[in-house]
């Protein structure tokens, strides 16, 4: 959009976009050949499901790079990220059932939460009898999934006025002190990726920071910015392949299956550009 094709084929050679198109290819064909979904065991089910959005992801990331928007693909690596961090995290629980089954549960507490309160706005805007009446039917279901879930889990319920309820990271039950992402990403110690996270976060969130400060571009305050860069691509392409190549690691653990090459060719996408993330 802001940038003739042949200014895009140039900017893509300096990264090596088909490299990394390729590189994600062999990923998803060494996993489709692996058939994880066929494992016995709860924890390559979870973290198969996962990486197979990972690759989605890191799909969308390369795309976003190529036609010159790193502000997009910076907040996408947040998705990475933070997967990465919570199948780490399951990774050395991994022989912990009771915790993989609340993880897998979560699917379904937030499910048939939101199905209660889509079903409530149609009860509160719809003018269709027949849709009303279906709404109350499935609002009333949702409900009742909704309560037995948290009755399932009645020790892990936190409270406040509106009632009781089971927040965003009350899987993790006492495993850790803390019920929380950060506390996940205290244990699987990233330290060197904490910091990146943080301006992934500034990328996602409407804020100060986010808006102004971006990647390749000086600070004007007397224009306002709405075109894409060609440059800055180093910090999202970086970020988001390291964390991705940490989910491939313990995506083909989970299935004995090595992945060393996949691994080293990752390394060497970044490793041109790894001293720009220290400047």
């Amino acid at each position: 959009m802001d940038f003739t094709p042949e200014q895009l084929r140039r900017s893509a050679e300096r990264w090596n976009y088909s490299g990394a198109a390729e590189l994600v290819k062999r990923c998803e064909r060494l996993a489709l050949e692996a058939d994880p979904l066929k494992a016995a065991d709860a924890f390559t089910r979870i973290v198969s499901e996962s990486y197979s959005k990972a690759i989605i992801t890191t799909k969308e990331i390369l795309t976003l790079l190529y036609n010159g928007y790193p502000e997009g693909a910076m907040a996408l690596s947040r998705i990475l990220y933070e997967s990465m961090v919570v199948m780490r995290f399951l990774y050395t629980h991994r022989s912990d059932e009771a915790l993989l089954r609340r993880y897998s549960d979560d699917f379904y507490v937030k499910v048939s939460r939101d199905r209660v309160k889509y079903y409530s706005y149609i009860l509160e805007y719809s003018q269709d009898e027949e849709e009303l009446a279906q709404a109350q039917r499935e609002k009333v279901a949702a409900r009742k999934e909704h309560n037995k879930l948290k009755e399932k889990y009645s020790e892990y319920l936190s409270y406040n006025k509106q009632g009781n309820y089971l927040h965003d990271y009350w899987w993790i039950g006492d495993v850790l002190p803390g019920r929380s992402f950060g506390a996940i990403q205290n244990e699987t110690a990233l330290e060197n990726l904490k910091m990146l996270y943080v301006l992934s976060c500034y990328r996602a969130h409407s804020g100060v920071v986010g808006n102004a400060v971006r990647f390749g571009t000086m600070l004007d305050e007397t224009t306002l910015s709405t075109s894409g860069s060609l440059e800055g691509f180093q910090v999202p392409l970086c970020f988001s392949l390291v964390c991705f190549g940490i989910l491939t690691e313990t995506m083909f653990d989970s299935v004995s299956v090595d992945c060393t090459e996949l691994v080293e060719s990752i390394e060497t996408l970044i490793a041109p550009f790894e001293d720009y993330l220290y400047r």
